[in-house]
């Protein structure tokens, strides 16, 4: 195929869809465009619907202060229009005024009190009344305002006594002040108009129109749905799109019409961007016929890219040039270039594997020198624990020893050596628990128990044994679940005194205990030292200790978590511990499967 060919089919190819794309393109544009503008219209109406019913609202609120006045309830109109005068003293657009069920007038701050008051058939004051509704009406003339109005309805309740409506008038042009949003355009026509499609209030020749009923295409619209978009010519004779939205708490209707050239302005934008576009293609289609007729050099210059690149390691270029002697070049470098790259990436491989039994190896060893760290961190505590109350042994049979020792000493001796016995008894104890637990040498003698009841027990002891130190909150239900009553109970008590231990004399300790789906929950929460983040993690693991020592700045060997974990997970449970972070307290809870209590529990 010619060169010259080659030139009109690529141009052909390239205008046709140009201009197709240009077409759609414009289209989509218009119509883009147009929406994105009657969507911040939306938005500024729904700001503006908004705003009316917040007045509403407020209006609302201030009938609700008078309707529970103290006046009202002693029938004290005078005073009653005293104070409603006070509240409208601001707003000379506002008035308030209180109905009789009957139709009757009792007061109204348009007037002075005493002021002769016309009586007119108001049927909607006993609707109000007799549904406990506040209304909000529509447009309507004041009889004595002689003006155009609305207001809001409010009705006494029933348990007062009297059957009276209270109402706060508003001067129709009130709601008008919405207008002033710095977003609503210069040229927009902007009406409010009530259910029956009455205007109460308009931006534009408002002495003409506001009292009379809106296009008819536009009330048709809002009635059929609450939100929405009509095209239509107003009553000033301006085509426009008119954005409505119905207010939810007045039911007005919000219409902000905005002239049909300014939604339709970016469409003219839209056009000449697209007929820049099309000169774009133009001169692209002009830059490819050059480049396709330099193609043949650029065939011959692409096969001695590709050597070079085989030379290099990179992969040569797999674009065809269309000539068969090249294109045949091209596949011969192409398929050594592929021999080689799986010749180095086998290399590779071989390289990635031995870095990785590397990156092993040296996690082995420094997960090694964690566990040997711990373990001379362990011992040396044991050391300690064990020091101290050996050493309070020794001293006290050193004192029994003394000739002549006094009776109080060595009553005194006596006690710090079985104290201290007791103390050694329990590490002992922890360190056989432990082992054997881990080893799986313990047998439990499980049967059905009140865990809530065991709890209560364990509480009551501490307690005592606190002494006051700590305020105790106890709530425990009664919880029957499957397990040995022994180790139910070493395991409340480690909790318990990890919670005494940890928390400063004056705090406090709440115990819970209660249901949760199909598990019994034991919760105990204090107000002590709290834990940090990085001790958190393996509070509960044997011989691990977090970085501030928290076992061993108060005492003991840091297993009695460890034994509640293993025990809680032999019973089919499960342990978790949560702190915000030091001084922040802790809890700890524990999670036990239900059992079905007893028919009968002896008393």
């Amino acid at each position: 195929m010619k060169a010259r060919t080659y030139l009109i089919l690529m141009a052909a190819a390239i205008l046709v869809p140009a201009a197709l794309v240009a077409s759609a393109g414009l289209s989509r544009l218009l119509d883009s465009e147009r929406e994105s503008r009657i969507r911040s219209v939306q938005e500024t109406g729904r700001a503006t619907a908004l705003l009316i019913d917040r007045e509403i609202a407020v209006a609302e609120a201030s009938l609700r202060g008078i309707v529970n006045s103290e006046a009202l309830r002693r029938g004290d109109f005078a005073q009653l229009h005293r104070e409603a005068s006070a509240m409208n003293a601001a707003t000379p657009w506002s008035w308030t005024l209180l109905m009789h069920r009957s139709g009757k007038p009792m007061l109204n701050t348009l007037v002075p009190w005493g002021a002769p008051l016309p009586v007119f058939s108001a049927k909607w004051v006993g609707e109000v009344y007799d549904t406990q509704n506040t209304r909000v009406s529509g447009y309507f003339f004041g009889t004595l305002a002689h003006r155009p109005t609305i207001s809001v309805d409010v009705p006494v309740p029933r348990r007062f006594g009297e059957p009276y409506v209270v109402s706060q008038i508003f001067d129709a042009s009130y709601f008008a002040r919405v207008f002033r949003d710095p977003a609503i355009g210069p040229g927009w026509v902007i009406t409010i108009f009530d259910a029956n499609g009455i205007a109460i209030a308009r931006n534009r020749n408002a002495e003409e129109l506001v009292g009379k009923p809106v296009r008819p295409e536009l009330y048709r619209a809002s009635r059929r749905q609450p939100n929405g978009i009509v095209r239509h010519t107003t009553l000033d004779g301006i085509d426009v799109y008119s954005v409505y939205t119905r207010a939810p708490l007045s039911g007005w209707t919000l219409a902000i019409g905005v002239p049909a050239p300014e939604i339709e302005a970016r469409a003219r934008t839209a056009t000449v961007y697209a007929a820049l576009s099309l000169l774009g293609m133009m001169g692209l289609a002009t830059a490819i016929a050059v480049f396709l007729a330099k193609r043949l050099s650029m065939s011959l210059d692409q096969a001695r890219t590709a050597a070079q690149a085989l030379a290099s390691g990179a992969a040569p270029p797999c674009a065809p040039t269309r000539v068969a002697e090249v294109d045949m070049l091209l596949d011969g470098l192409r398929h050594t270039s592929a021999d080689l790259a799986r010749e180095r990436g086998a290399r590779q491989r071989l390289q990635d594997e031995r870095e990785a039994l590397l990156r092993s190896e040296h996690e082995a060893r420094r997960q090694a020198e964690a566990q040997s760290k711990a373990k001379d961190s362990f011992l040396a505590m044991l050391g300690h624990e064990l020091r101290n109350p050996l050493a309070a042994i020794a001293g006290a049979i050193q004192a029994l020893d003394l000739p002549d020792v006094k009776p109080e000493l060595a009553q005194h001796a006596r006690a710090i050596g079985r104290r201290q016995v007791c103390h050694l008894t329990r590490i002992v104890d922890d360190l056989l628990d432990v082992r054997r637990i881990l080893s799986g040498k313990v047998d439990l003698r499980r049967g059905r128990l009140d865990a809530g009841a065991l709890l209560h027990r364990c509480c009551e002891t501490r307690t005592l044994a606190d002494a006051g130190a700590h305020a105790w909150q106890v709530d425990a239900a009664s919880l029957w679940i499957d397990a040995d009553p022994t180790r139910l109970e070493q395991i409340f008590d480690n909790l318990l005194h990890n919670a005494i231990k940890y928390t400063p004399q004056g705090g406090t300790i709440a115990v819970r205990a209660h249901a949760d789906g199909g598990d019994a929950v034991i919760e105990v929460s204090d107000t002590g030292v709290g834990i940090d983040a990085d001790t958190l993690p393996t509070i509960f693991d044997a011989l691990v200790q977090g970085p501030t020592g928290i076992d061993r700045a108060q005492g003991g060997l840091g297993l009695g978590l460890a034994l509640v974990r293993e025990l809680t997970a032999l019973h089919g449970g499960s342990a978790a511990a949560y702190s915000a972070g030091p001084d922040m307290g802790s809890t700890f809870t524990l999670r036990f499967p239900l059992a079905e209590a007893p028919a009968q529990v002896p008393g």
